[in-house]
Parts: C-alpha cells; sequence; structure tokens
C-alpha cells in the first residue's frame, strides 16, 4: 500500500498543467510590461513628451487617413453620379430614350445601349449615327479613373451569312469595337474590360421581336 502510495506521488509531481503555463507567460507579460513603464519614468521630462507626442501624432494620422479615404469615396460618388446625369441629359437631348438606358446600382453606373441604333444586323463596324453617342459617352467617362466593363449581348436568332460563326463571336466583335472608339476618343485602353455573352444573358424573353430588339444591346458597366 504504501509503494502504491509512493507511485501515486510520483506521476503527480511529474504533471505539468496547462493553467500553470498560462500563468506562467502571463506572469511574464507583465512583469515585462511593468519594466518597460518603469523605464518610461526614467527617462527625462522632454523625452517622454518627445515619445507621448509621437505616439498620439500616430493614431490622430490613422483617424485622419481613414477621413480623408472616406471623403475620396464620397466625391468618387458624387462624380460618378454627375456622370449619370450627363449622359442621361445628353440621351433626353439627341432624343435617344428607346434606345439608351442609364442605371446607378452599388456596383455600376450601367449604360445601356441597344444595337439599332449602333449596328446593322450581323455587322459589328459601329454606324456613323452611333459614333456621335459615343463620343459623348466618351467625353462623359473619360475623367473618371474607375474602370468600365463593356458588354456585348444578341438575341438568340442564329447567324445564317457573315464573317460571324455564333451570336458569341458576335457580340465580343461588337463589344471590342465599342472600346476601340472610346479608346480613339482618348478614355485609357487600360480601364477597360471586353466581354461578350451572346444569346445567353438576355434581359427579356426572345419570342417576340420587341424583345428580341431589347436583348440586342451593348452595355457599358463603369464599375463604382
Amino acid at each position: 500500500m504504501a509503494e502504491y502510495r509512493e507511485r501515486r506521488t510520483d506521476r503527480r509531481g511529474q504533471e505539468n498543467p496547462i493553467w500553470l503555463a498560462v500563468l506562467s507567460d502571463l506572469m511574464t507579460n507583465l512583469m515585462l510590461f511593468f519594466l518597460v513603464l518603469y523605464g518610461f519614468t526614467r527617462q527625462p521630462d522632454d523625452v517622454r513628451k518627445t515619445m507621448t507626442s509621437a505616439l498620439s501624432d500616430r493614431f490622430k494620422g490613422k483617424q485622419i487617413d481613414k477621413k480623408l479615404i472616406n471623403a475620396e469615396k464620397a466625391v468618387k460618388k458624387i462624380e460618378e453620379e454627375e456622370t449619370a446625369a450627363r449622359i442621361n441629359n445628353l440621351v433626353k437631348d439627341k432624343g435617344l430614350q428607346e434606345f439608351t438606358q442609364v442605371e446607378i446600382s452599388e456596383k455600376y453606373v450601367k449604360i445601356t445601349l441597344k444595337t439599332p441604333i449602333l449596328f446593322t444586323p450581323g455587322s459589328a463596324s459601329l454606324k456613323e449615327e452611333a459614333m456621335t453617342s459615343l463620343k459623348e459617352v466618351a467625353k462623359a467617362i473619360r475623367p473618371l479613373p474607375n474602370s468600365v466593363i463593356v458588354e456585348g449581348h444578341t438575341d438568340n436568332v442564329p447567324i445564317s451569312a457573315g464573317i460571324y460563326q455564333s451570336n458569341w463571336e458576335l457580340s465580343v466583335a461588337r463589344a471590342y469595337s465599342v472600346i476601340d472608339f472610346l479608346t480613339n476618343m482618348g478614355v485609357k485602353p487600360e480601364r477597360f474590360i471586353a466581354a461578350g455573352y451572346g444569346e445567353f444573358k438576355p434581359v427579356t424573353d426572345n419570342g417576340t421581336e420587341e424583345g428580341r430588339m431589347q436583348n440586342r444591346r451593348i452595355e457599358i458597366n463603369v464599375v463604382r
């Protein structure tokens, strides 16, 4: 029996509870903290003031930086909304409401142009009358730094003639034609992303001619 108690005592002595390790770390950190405080109090007055001022300026600077970032975002949103309003006014002045729509969402300022105003059927070459409208679009978005996604969309009627093998190819070519024109008007090319979706992202049913006309479109998305 005495031998059993001795073994239990030895085993308990070898245990290392987790709370003991945590307590040791805590005491070590507290000791270091008080040593730093003690060292700080031993500094001359002018050194202490300099250190205090530096720390204060550092944290104030973070708050100022945050306010500046928020202000820049607010100004950017105002510029985006003014751009959308400018394009809307252009659409009204030119009587293009039937073919052009401007929308603002959390992600984009979206300018939707229906293809009858831009292209002839099966073609990716811009019409002369389209260039006048796109010049104004270029003028409106040129000052902004935002990225611009230009999307081409078609209806679901298969292509029967011409150089393009599918609506997908045609939609990409049309998006590229718009980007090419806008860059020639001074919008920086690195801002653009071209996308072609063919007939795969319709906004309405392709069962009627009116629906197909709405689905044949170019979307110029100014990323917010």
